[in-house]
C-alpha cells in the first residue's frame, strides 16, 4: 500500500509521447487545495455514516486521510474551463486527478497550470471476449469440479457460501435475466462508460458488450438448485460496468478507476476484476508503484478492501502480468487446468522489481458459466477472468466463516494455504489455492450437535478458552463454526450460555487448526432412550438420561428370534444425559457379537436396563 506522497512521485517521473493518439488523459494535481485538515474533519464525519464505515472500523481506519478526499473542486473547475479541454471524463480521491477528453497536441496547456503536476494518456484494458462452448447433456452438477478443486465446496457444505459479505465486480456490464441470477442480490449498480444507473445490454451499445461481465457474475453469484452453484451465491453485489468493447474509441483505465472508489464508497469489502491493462505500459512499469489501476488497487486495499485481478492471459512468457496484478496488495489470479498444471495462456510473473506473481491459482480451462444470452443454458470457457472470480468467491466465504479476519489477512491466508505455498514460482504463485485448508487455519473449526440426535444447533453460543483468554463465538445457522484466536496452544470449548449443557472438548491448537465436533446434552428429563444412526452400515449409538443414580444400566442386543447377540454393563451411573456418541456417554454397538465376528443384516432388539426400567427399541443394520 502506497502513500500520497509516493503516488505522486511516480506521476511525476513518467515518461509522455505527446505524438500519442489518445483523446482521454489524466491530469494529476499537485496538492489537494486549500483547508485539508478542516475539510478531513468534515469528511471523517461523513464517513461514519457511510456504507463502508464498518470495514474501516475493522481495521481501525477511523479518521479521514488525503485519500477519502475529493480533487479540490476549483482545480477541477479550472481545468474543465481550459479551451483545449472536451470535459471532465472522471475525478479520482485515490490519485488526486482528474481525466479529461483532450487532443494529445493540446496537453500542454494543462502542464502550464500552476497546480497540475503532470499528465498521461488513459490506458485501454487487453480485454478479449473468450471463446464460448456450450455444455450439452444433463445439467446436474455443473460446477462441482471447479469449486471442488479449490476446497471451496466443502465451505458450501458447512453453509458458507459469501452470505453478509457485499463483493463489487468491475467488468464489461450485467445482464440478469438467466435465472441462475433469480436470486442475486444487487444492492447497488452504475454504467460509467454511459454515465448511467443501467449497465445492462442497451440498444446504442455494441452487441456482446455485457457478455463478458455476465458471465463472470455468474462465476460469483449465480444459483440454481441441483445444476449451477456460483462461488459466493448468497453474496451481495455491487456492479460497476467499466469497459467500452467498441472500437470506436477504447480507454477505460479511469473508469476502472471511477467504478472501484465507487464500489469501496458504498461499502464493498473485495473486489473482482476480470479487467487488465498494459496498453502504453512496458515491463518496467509493472513495479507495483506505476500504472494507475495498480496505484488505485492499492490504495483501495488501505481501505480494506482487496482487488482480485485475473493476471492476464498473455503466457507463457516471463513477466507478462498486466496491470494491476503488479500492485503488493492485489491478489492476482492465474489459471490452471482441471489435473492442476498451469494454462499455457496464463499470464507469468515475475513484477518488474521481482516480486512472486501470480499470487495463487484457479480452474481456467473449461470452467462453466451462465449464458449470456437469454434465461437458460451454460457455456464453458477459457482465461484468468473466470479463474479470478473463483478466487474471489473463496475469499468471500471465508469472510462469511471468519468475520474476525479483514480481506488482507484471508490475502495472506490463501497463500500460506495454497498448493505451493512452501516454495513459491513466477507461473503458478503460491499454488492452487485450498479454502478448506485457509478456512481452518490457526482456527477452531467443526459443528455443535445436539447429542440426543445429532442434528446440528444453529445461532449456538460457545465459549473458547485459551489459557488466560475467554473468547465468544456461535454457529451459522447451519450449525457449524470457525473462530481464530489469534494464537496457539491448549484449549478448551465449553459452554456459551446456549441451551442445554455442552460437553467440553479440549484439545492443542496449531497452525494447521482443529477441526472438532461439539455436543449439547439437554437436561435429563423423561425423553425415550435413542438409536442413532438407524438404519446403519456399521455400529449404532444407544442414548439414554438417568433422573436417579448411581445404578447399573445394561444394554443387550437380540435377533429377531430373541437369542442374545451382544450385552455390556456399566456400574454405577449416575444422574445426568448420555446421549453423545463419545467414550463414556452413550452406549456403542459397533454390530459384532460378543465372540467378535460380525452380524449379518437384518432387524435387531435392543434392551436398555436401568434399575426397574426395561426400554425396547428396534434398529437395523445394512451390510
Amino acid at each position: 500500500m502506497r502513500h500520497t506522497a509516493s503516488i505522486l512521485f511516480v506521476l511525476l517521473c513518467v515518461s509522455i509521447s505527446f505524438g500519442s493518439d489518445n483523446e482521454a488523459w489524466w491530469v494529476f494535481f499537485a496538492d489537494r487545495g486549500p483547508g485539508v485538515q478542516e475539510r478531513l474533519s468534515r469528511r471523517t464525519l461523513e464517513l461514519m455514516e457511510s456504507p463502508s464505515w464498518d470495514r474501516r472500523v475493522s481495521i481501525g481506519l477511523l479518521q479521514a486521510d488525503e485519500l477519502d478526499l475529493e480533487p479540490w473542486r476549483d482545480y477541477v473547475r479550472l481545468v474543465a474551463e481550459t479551451p483545449c479541454c472536451e470535459g471532465i471524463r472522471t475525478a479520482s480521491r485515490y490519485l488526486n486527478a482528474v481525466s479529461v477528453r483532450v487532443s494529445a497536441g493540446d496537453v500542454h496547456h494543462l502542464l502550464a497550470l500552476p497546480f497540475v503536476s503532470g499528465v498521461r494518456p488513459v490506458a485501454a484494458s487487453a480485454f478479449r471476449m473468450p471463446e464460448l462452448a456450450p455444455c450439452t447433456g444433463r445439467f446436474a452438477g455443473l460446477t462441482d469440479l471447479q469449486l471442488g478443486q479449490i476446497g471451496l465446496d466443502k465451505l458450501h457444505q458447512r453453509g458458507w457460501l459469501g452470505q453478509g459479505v457485499v463483493i463489487g465486480v468491475l467488468d464489461s456490464g450485467f445482464n440478469l435475466v438467466h435465472e441462475v441470477f433469480a436470486g442475486i442480490e444487487v444492492i447497488a449498480m452504475y454504467d460509467f462508460v454511459d454515465d448511467d444507473p443501467d449497465p445492462s445490454q442497451q440498444p446504442e451499445d455494441p452487441p456482446g458488450q455485457s457478455n463478458h461481465g455476465t458471465a463472470v457474475l455468474s462465476v460469483i453469484g449465480g444459483y440454481k438448485t441441483g445444476e449451477f452453484v456460483g462461488g459466493a451465491p448468497e453474496a451481495s453485489f455491487i456492479l460497476a460496468k467499466t469497459e467500452d468493447i467498441s472500437d470506436e474509441y477504447q480507454a477505460e483505465e479511469d473508469y476502472w478507476v471511477a467504478g472501484l472508489e465507487w464500489i469501496e464508497s458504498r461499502g464493498g469489502q473485495l473486489v473482482n476484476s476480470s479487467l487488465a491493462y498494459i496498453d502504453w505500459y512496458s515491463y518496467e512499469d509493472l513495479d507495483g508503484n506505476t500504472a494507475v489501476t495498480t496505484i488505485a488497487a492499492d490504495a483501495a486495499a488501505s481501505r480494506g478492501m482487496v482487488v482480485f485481478n485475473s493476471i492476464g492471459n498473455a503466457g507463457p512468457g516471463e513477466g507478462t502480468l498486466m496491470a494491476p496484478s503488479d500492485g503488493d496488495s492485489v491478489f492476482a489470479a492465474g489459471a490452471v487446468d482441471i489435473e492442476g498444471a498451469v494454462a499455457e495462456f496464463s499470464s507469468r510473473g515475475p513484477t518488474f522489481d521481482g516480486r512472486t506473481k501470480p499470487d495463487c491459482c484457479a480452474l481456467g480451462q473449461g470452467v462453466t458459466l451462465a449464458s449470456y444470452q437469454g434465461a437458460s443454458g451454460y457455456y464453458q470457457s477459457d482465461g484468468t477472468s473466470f479463474s479470478s472470480p473463483l478466487v474471489a468467491s473463496a475469499a468471500a466465504a471465508l469472510r462469511g466463516a471468519h468475520p474476525e479476519w479483514d480481506m488482507v489477512e484471508i490475502m495472506d491466508i490463501l497463500r500460506l494455504t495454497a498448493s505451493q505455498s512452501g516454495a513459491p514460482d513466477n507461473d503458478m504463485g503460491y499454488g492452487i489455492i485450498d479454502a478448506y485448508a485457509a478456512l481452518k487455519y490457526r482456527s477452531l473449526t467443526g459443528v455443535v450437535r445436539f447429542s440426543s440426535t445429532c442434528e446440528p444447533l444453529p445461532d449456538y453460543p460457545i465459549t473458547v478458552i485459551m489459557g488466560d483468554s475467554v473468547f465468544q463465538t456461535e454457529t451459522n445457522s447451519s450449525g457449524w463454526f470457525a473462530f481464530c484466536p489469534g494464537q496457539t496452544g491448549p484449549f478448551t470449548v465449553s459452554h456459551g450460555g446456549g441451551e442445554g449443557s455442552v460437553i467440553p472438548v479440549t484439545g492443542v491448537l496449531g497452525d494447521q487448526g482443529v477441526d472438532i465436533v461439539v455436543f449439547v446434552d439437554q437436561e435429563p428429563g423423561g425423553a425415550s432412550p435413542t438409536v442413532f444412526p438407524n438404519p446403519s452400515t456399521e455400529g449404532v449409538y444407544v442414548g439414554f438420561d438417568l433422573t436417579e443414580g448411581p445404578v447399573a444400566v445394561q444394554l443387550s442386543v437380540f435377533e429377531i428370534t430373541g437369542q442374545l447377540v451382544y450385552r455390556s454393563v456399566r456400574e454405577d451411573v449416575g444422574p445426568g444425559s448420555y446421549r453423545a456418541p463419545l467414550p463414556g456417554e452413550a452406549f456403542y454397538w459397533d454390530g459384532t457379537c460378543s465372540d467378535g465376528s460380525a452380524v449379518a443384516s437384518g432387524v435387531y432388539i435392543i434392551s436398555l436396563r436401568y434399575g426397574d426400567t426395561v426400554r425396547l427399541m428396534k434398529c437395523s443394520l445394512v451390510r
